[in-house]
Order: C-alpha cells, then sequence, then structure tokens
C-alpha cells in the first residue's frame, strides 16, 4: 500500500508539474532578457518543483530497500530526463522556450535534495 501511495504522489507532482509547464504567457518573448528577479524567480521554481520530484521519487525508491547510491542515480537521471521532456514540452507552449539553464537547474534541484539524503540516512541502511 506505502508503494502505491508513494509512487501516485510521483504522479501527481509530475502531473504538477506538466501543467505548470502548460501555462501560455502570450505577451512576453521567451527570446528577451530577464530582469534579475524574473530569473532569480525562475530558477528558483526549477530548484524547488524538481527539488520536491526528487524526495518524492527518493521516498518512493527506499521502499525497496536498495543501496543510496543507487536510489541517488536513479533520482538524478530520472528528473534530468523528465526535465529534458518538460523543456521539450514547453517547447510548444505560447510565450515559453527551451532553456539548457532551466534543465541545469532542474538537475540541481534533484542533486542538492539527493546529498540532503545522504547527509540524513548516512549511518542508515541506505548507505
Amino acid at each position: 500500500m506505502k508503494k502505491y501511495l508513494k509512487s501516485t504522489l510521483v504522479i501527481v507532482w509530475m502531473l504538477m508539474i506538466f501543467l505548470s509547464s502548460s501555462i501560455p504567457t502570450p505577451n512576453i518573448d521567451p527570446q528577451r532578457d530577464k530582469t534579475l528577479i524574473e530569473y532569480f524567480s525562475d530558477k528558483s521554481a526549477h530548484l524547488l518543483f524538481f527539488g520536491i520530484l526528487s524526495y518524492l521519487i527518493i521516498l518512493f525508491l527506499t521502499e525497496f530497500k536498495i543501496k543510496y547510491y543507487k536510489i541517488a542515480y536513479l533520482t538524478i537521471l530520472f528528473c534530468f530526463f523528465y526535465g529534458i521532456t518538460d523543456e521539450w514540452h514547453q517547447g510548444f507552449t505560447l510565450g515559453r522556450g527551451v532553456s539548457f539553464y532551466d534543465l541545469l537547474f532542474d538537475v540541481i534541484g534533484a542533486m542538492v535534495v539527493v546529498y540532503i539524503f545522504k547527509l540524513y540516512y548516512q549511518n542508515q541502511k541506505y548507505q
């Protein structure tokens, strides 16, 4: 039952990311230079959304009693590939664009949470 609930949380959060990427911004040119506040806000959202996604993936993978390094690699790879699909999807959304830096911040968000997981479970069974 726990695996089902945790996998459902991962899927629901992926849907939330997809839906937030689907919001068009028709009056904004995606190629224009962003202000510092807009840039910080955008990259913070990527860090947060993919940080939460990686946390949920870690929770799901810990149900399988696999080692920490496998959980870490699988989580980061999953977030990387989902980030690629998210950026690709944004390329078709009005006023949105594909950005390598958005993908980079997606992966950084996942890596930060994986590192926090390592620190928290340093002496646990997930080593």
